[in-house]
């Protein structure tokens, strides 16, 4: 039998599991008897060939569209040795068994089958699927072999995979050469980060355009016989709190007695913090440590590949397999020898199916969410300890019971006028009781923090009523957390309806410095603008009939249409290029207006 990973580091855990040896003259795992044999990829080992591969024309980029009747691969000259040998070895096994062990994912199914490609294999009857979402471990991976599946049961998400390569290829290929035709500046495009960088320049454009509003709220501040204090907010008969001006009228309730409108108590709970997927972990290394999405994933990937105290990283999920129960029971316990701190944590922790927050195969993708596996060596650097803390404690904590307060709302009628009172006491702390590294809170209002049990509601007067001049707030500029929330849920930003997200946990690190590399976009300390040449470049693209690419919902259609109908996806993308491209403008002096400027500013910088 024939495994081939698509890592090293799976590779040598196979290894492990199989009571397999390297073999330096082969270049691969191997067992004693022979009947095994274990190699790996490095990720993607072949590219599309470039466009003059198809048609000696395309070597001039005013020869458009370039859409191939038949896509084919080059071997990725960085990595033509390891694709040597595992073709090699594929040739060698062609009447054996053959299992396909890369990242039961999308990427992972394509990077195989484009081994099996080059090798020329046409028979896939013995070819068969590792296909598993949990930690590698050697049972886990003697289970997912005694269960491999036939590798045709996989087609679909192959063809996803081979349609989402080809329609990237042809965007980037198409409208690089078309933007940069019509506006003799060099011009990438791609198909989701043109989308992003739109999604980018929206915000920066609204928060432009913004005029800050002046409005007022007003409190009034009471107290019971007792001494007993509390604070209302004024609120009219259509539940407005906030006025154009202050209200004058108010200050004539002063010494009035109040009286009880209505007393209602709720008890409220708080679940604890889901487990880690990629994007969340990325976005609270940003917030907490100023990481970015880039360098969070080179981190928690020493943590997997090398160290090997994580689970897989490039992951969309937040839950675990009901399968996972008795892993995460082992390795809590084992865990807890290391990190006492936790020891209460763990015995309060839910570890059974009835945790649906943390076990649910009903939204378990790919993989499973992050977790750590092993103590981390002492070895590791400041920032790889930050990084495994964040995983480490967000196990734990995962387990957890709810938060629970009691709320208390209480409305107050002073003369005609009501004023709302919000408090809140605390029943079981749960899971916040084990927080130790910082940790977002839920949005309070500023009444939340108040305790109400102690006050006489019946004899109630209004002292004082303190106005409080606000401003209406601009919308924040993107930073490398909310664009990757975005990213993963671009309705609940910029857009209305349900959109799909925008590429996918193991690439939407990638778009931002590509973006960065175009000069489409700049950090302005944390905050991401746009740049004179994104700006120049988007307005050029929208008068062209390319303007759908920055077209963030047209962009999550697509999307959702790769995982439908791949083969639809793909020819709609076609036809897309072919109607956009065949439409020749000139958009030089927009982008001489832009060179202008440029040079005018590099003098007075000068």
């Amino acid at each position: 039998m024939l495994i081939i990973t698509e890592k090293p580091s799976v590779a040598k855990d196979f290894a492990k599991a199989l009571a397999c040896s390297f073999s330096a003259s082969d270049q691969a795992y191997k067992s004693r008897d022979g009947e095994i044999t274990i190699v790996h990829c490095v990720g993607h080992l072949f590219n599309l060939q470039q466009p003059d591969f198809y048609d000696e024309r395309f070597k001039h980029w005013n020869q458009l569209p370039i859409i191939p009747q038949q896509f084919a691969y080059d071997v990725n000259p960085q990595t033509k040795d390891v694709a040597k040998n595992v073709i090699q070895h594929i040739k060698n096994h062609k009447n054996d068994e053959i299992l396909i062990a890369t990242d039961a994912d999308r990427e992972g199914e394509i990077i195989a089958r484009e081994c099996l490609l080059a090798s020329r294999i046409s028979d896939y009857s013995k070819i068969k699927r590792f296909w598993v979402s949990q930690a590698l471990t050697p049972e886990v991976i003697l289970e997912g072999i005694k269960n491999a599946k036939p590798s045709y049961l996989y087609d679909d998400i192959a063809e996803q995979g081979f349609a989402r390569q080809k329609a990237d290829w042809l965007v980037g290929m198409n409208f690089t050469r078309f933007m940069t035709n019509m506006s003799g500046v060099l011009l990438t495009a791609g198909r989701v980060q043109t989308a992003i960088l739109s999604a980018i320049n929206n915000r920066c454009e609204s928060i432009e355009n913004f005029k800050s509003e002046k409005y007022y709220e007003h409190y009034g501040n009471f107290s019971d016989n007792n001494g007993n204090e509390c604070i209302g907010i004024f609120l009219d008969e259509n539940e407005n709190t906030s006025f154009p001006n202050p209200l004058e009228k108010l200050n004539y309730l002063s010494g009035k007695r109040a009286s009880l409108i209505s007393n209602k108590t709720e008890e409220k709970k708080m679940n604890p913090p889901q487990l880690y997927n990629l994007n969340d972990l990325q976005k609270e290394a940003f917030r907490l440590y100023g990481f970015s999405a880039e360098r969070t994933l080179q981190i928690v990937q020493k943590l997997y590949e090398e160290y090997k105290c994580v689970s897989y990283p490039r992951t969309p999920s937040k839950v675990m397999g009901k399968d996972n129960i008795n892993l995460c029971k082992l390795t809590s316990s084992m865990l807890l020898s290391t990190y006492k701190c936790y020891n209460e944590a763990f015995e309060n922790g839910n570890y059974t199916s009835s945790n649906k927050r943390v076990f649910d195969d009903s939204k378990l993708e790919a993989h499973h969410a992050i977790i750590p596996l092993e103590v981390l060596p002492k070895t590791a650097s400041a920032d790889e300890k930050k990084i495994y803390c964040l995983i480490l404690e967000r196990f734990f904590l995962a387990f957890c019971p709810a938060h629970v307060y009691e709320k208390q709302t209480v409305f107050l009628d002073v003369n005609g006028s009501r004023f709302k009172i919000i408090g809140r006491k605390i029943i079981d702390n749960g899971w916040k009781t084990f927080v130790t590294i910082n940790t977002p809170e839920e949005k309070e209002n500023i009444l939340d923090s108040q305790v109400l049990s102690e006050i006489d509601w019946n004899n109630l007067r209004l002292n004082t009523i303190t106005i409080v001049p606000k401003y209406t707030k601009a919308p924040k500029y993107f930073n490398e957390a909310s664009i990757l929330a975005f990213m993963e849920n671009p309705k609940s930003i910029e857009t209305e309806g349900k959109l799909v997200g925008l590429g996918t946990a193991a690439t939407r690190h990638t778009f931002i410095p590509k973006l960065l590399k175009s000069k489409y976009i700049e950090f302005n300390k944390k905050d991401i603008v746009i740049t004179e040449l994104g700006k120049t470049f988007l307005e050029g693209l929208t008068k062209s009939p390319a303007k759908l690419l920055a077209d963030i919902s047209q962009t999550t259609k697509w999307e959702e249409q790769l995982k439908d109908n791949p083969e639809l996806f793909l020819e709609n993308i076609k036809e897309y290029i072919r109607n956009s491209v065949s439409t020749p403008m000139n958009l030089k002096s927009d982008f001489a207006k832009f060179q202008t400027k440029q040079n005018y500013n590099k003098k007075r910088r000068a």
